[in-house]
């Protein structure tokens, strides 16, 4: 009876001792594809002869369902929200539940825990996905609401792009005044935010900076109308001509791997309790919208820069959780029957069964600490409930 004692006493000891092996998530970073499915993750590694992201390190896998509260297919505002907050709400809703009461999200919890926090987007700052970690809307065209919700969404830093509502507004408020009098520096050229040693920073950029496919005169001015008689402009009146000057404009098809670098760099040296980082790949779901194989593929490639990136910093700083996740798959893309040679050039060619967003199940790939909690089948709620749970346990 004494050894069986022992050897159970022995036996949690060991339990113990393998349990406090197990990093504590202290930095969270969602990077979510809007409208990225199986179809799209296959044309880039197929295409690719080196590893992708999704192959590097040991990632956990699992799938999302990505039902809304009232259709097998989510639109891109319920599918935000229940990524956001841990509840599926309305198509068409954003950041409220069914009933149109304000939802938390997780990175508001992770504010309140004293965790600095971001969001990088390549596309406007009020668009559905990231509007739905700070705002609480009936509807996604309310974008002058989401701005002024956005002045106080307490995060530390953005960079995005989406100028207009927050100065060609309604009511006549220059909200880069209201946020430049919270302490926030407001940049609206991208040589502006790479450079910055600001802790507390809002990146506008014109749509043309953040993305390749959106021409652009990469004027400060040109960003949007009336931009030269906001506060932000003014303050940062000479800002375009250096960058004309020392040949400094952007780099759309890598802005957003620099961006979720510059937000990583600036996160770190101003966090002390660990950090929420949402980024968000909005363009795949264009490509999937228009059935453009090509277009898809090379936007896969920019996604995989970003990928890369934060694979090599989870291996590096093993107390950080990374998860990669969709909110919704658009297009029903699928990679279609067609030979080649091996070693030969032949490119992958994806087909399409709508021009909409499609209710199948989307793949999850975490990465790092807490990683084991998202392989199997899960809702997309469950995505947000066990990321709130690892950040707050």
């Amino acid at each position: 009876m004494k050894k069986q004692t022992i050897f159970l006493a022995f036996l949690a000891l060991a339990a113990l001792v393998s349990c406090s092996k197990e990093p504590k998530v202290e930095n969270v970073i969602y990077l979510i594809g809007d409208g990225m499915g199986l179809g799209s993750i296959s044309s880039l590694v197929l295409s690719e002869d080196g590893a992708t992201g999704f192959e590097m390190g040991d990632p956990v896998i699992g799938f999302s369902e990505t039902c809304s509260a009232n259709n097998y297919v989510t639109d891109s505002p319920a599918g935000g929200t229940a990524l956001a907050t841990g509840t599926r709400t309305k198509n068409g809703y954003l950041g409220v539940d069914p009933d149109g009461n304000q939802l938390k999200s997780i990175m508001k919890d992770a504010q309140e825990m004293g965790m600095k926090s971001a969001i990088v987007v390549n596309t406007v700052l009020t668009e559905a996905t990231p509007a739905s970690f700070y705002g609480g809307v009936l509807s996604r065209s309310q974008g002058y609401d989401l701005a002024k919700q956005f002045t106080t969404s307490g995060v530390d830093v953005a960079i995005g792009s989406g100028l207009s509502v927050f100065i060609n507004r309604p009511d006549s408020v220059d909200l880069t005044e209201t946020l430049i009098n919270d302490g926030y520096d407001v940049y609206l050229d991208w040589r502006s935010v790479v450079n910055t040693t600001s802790d507390k920073f809002v990146g506008i950029l014109p749509m043309g900076d953040v993305h390749r496919r959106n021409e652009s005169t990469n004027t400060t001015a040109g960003a949007a109308d009336g931009a030269e008689v906001c506060l932000a402009a003014k303050l940062a009146a000479s800002a375009q001509e250096e960058n004309i000057k020392e040949g400094y404009l952007s780099e759309p098809d890598q802005y957003l791997c620099k961006a979720t670098a510059k937000a990583i760099e600036t996160l770190e040296r101003i966090s002390d309790k660990g950090f929420f980082l949402m980024i968000e790949s909005a363009i795949i779901d264009g490509y999937g919208h228009n059935n453009d194989s090509v277009g898809m593929i090379e936007e896969m490639k920019e996604f995989d820069q970003t990928l890369k990136l934060l694979v090599e910093y989870v291996n590096a700083n093993p107390n950080t959780l990374l998860v990669v996740v969709a909110d919704h798959e658009t297009g029903g893309a699928n990679v279609t029957y067609k030979s080649y040679e091996v070693g030969g050039t032949s490119p992958v060619v994806l087909s399409f069964s709508t021009k909409g967003h499609t209710g199948t199940l989307v793949p999850i790939f975490a990465y790092g600490a807490g990683s084991d909690n998202f392989s199997g089948i899960m809702k997309n709620t469950d995505v947000a409930v066990k990321l709130r749970t690892l950040i707050t346990e």
